[in-house]
């Protein structure tokens, strides 16, 4: 069913390429209600707890043009601290930062979704928002292909799969749709020392490096994150 638009509730972390875009207005435009718009972390943070938006989306400048806005050390920052706090909220990360260590930590530290800005329009990100409400998850073209080309070693979806036990399968499930361990314990009822111990099996029979990885091996392998999540 299509997310009604009227009712999506987002925040935005304004920079310059925001600002020039006229980001939060176009959004106004395509029917989002941008509950508030901020250039200071900290006022973000404060804003997802008095009044959370469900998205999040954060104007994020690579290192080296970081006097201009946002730095990208800033914002993995503010989506560690996020996740600490357990705010309820997806976060969307626009950048012109294509460097994978970077948009793979985006990732680990609680990022649903992340748009390259070259040739973003504010329909893009609109559409973008839709997909994280109806709790899909978005990787960068870039990061998809590299990991296309660096496949898990078994090349069978269904031997691939055939290998987990139910409860892997479950876990595997939770990290497509991107919940950290605590979360996935929850839903799970089970302690996140037991997740983890899941989580590093799920590294090793995939062939993962990291979280991102792990979570678009199961992308690839059509597992799809649970209803509940």
């Amino acid at each position: 069913m299509a997310t009604n638009q009227a009712e999506v509730r987002v925040g935005l972390l304004e920079g310059p390429w925001a600002v020039y875009q006229g980001l939060a207005d176009g959004l106004r435009g395509e029917g989002l209600q941008v509950l508030w718009v901020t250039r200071d972390v900290r006022t973000l943070l404060d804003g997802i707890g008095t009044d959370p938006p469900q998205v999040a989306i954060l104007d994020v400048e690579p290192e080296g043009d970081a006097h201009l806005g946002c730095p990208a050390t800033e914002g993995l920052n503010l989506l560690r601290e996020a996740r600490k706090r357990r705010l309820e909220v997806r976060m969307l990360v626009l950048s012109s930062a294509h460097a994978q260590d970077f948009i793979s930590q985006c990732f680990d530290e609680g990022a649903s979704g992340y748009l390259f800005r070259q040739s973003l329009t504010t329909n893009a990100v609109c559409t973008a928002v839709n997909a994280l409400v109806r709790g899909e998850k978005l990787f960068p073209v870039q990061l998809l292909r590299n990991d296309f080309e660096h496949p898990p070693v078994a090349t069978s979806t269904a031997s691939v799969l055939l290998t987990l036990t139910q409860r892997e399968r479950e876990v595997l499930q939770y990290v497509a749709g991107g919940a950290d361990n605590l979360k996935i314990a929850a839903h799970l009822q089970i302690a996140e020392r037991t997740v983890k111990s899941h989580v590093t099996q799920l590294y090793r029979k995939l062939g993962a490096e990291n979280r991102t990885q792990l979570a678009l091996r199961a992308c690839h392998l059509g597992v799809r994150p649970p209803p509940d999540l």
